[in-house]
């Protein structure tokens, strides 16, 4: 399956990222359920699958049925991630996590 193309807007509420429902189909057909973040900078967190190739590698987020992720605590506040709404782009093998401040200077909108 092709990655979907473009950005997407998902919701962040109480800690919890919804994939939007392309990303969602995506990760499931790619066998991403497992996730482990990596914070580029303050505006910007990478999420890389965790596949079976990396059986017993850490991991910080499973993907529940519904398409919803756990994003830790520490991780949320080395970010300043909130209740908001993020951007989300396939790039690179993973999912990046743009927050809202910075979709203007990057020149994404979302679909």
């Amino acid at each position: 399956m092709t990655p979907p193309a473009g950005t997407f807007l998902a919701p962040v509420r109480k800690g919890v990222m919804q994939l939007p429902p392309p990303m969602k189909r995506y990760c499931e057909a790619q066998g991403w359920s497992l996730f482990r973040f990596i914070v580029k900078d303050q505006d910007h967190l990478a999420m890389h699958p965790v596949t079976a190739q990396d059986s017993g590698a850490p991991f910080h987020a499973s993907m529940d049925p519904d398409g919803r992720l756990w994003i830790p605590e520490e991780l949320r506040q080395q970010t300043s991630l909130g209740e908001q709404s993020v951007m989300l782009r396939i790039e690179d093998g993973a999912i990046n996590v743009y927050l809202r401040k910075v979709f203007d200077t990057l020149g994404f909108r979302p679909r």
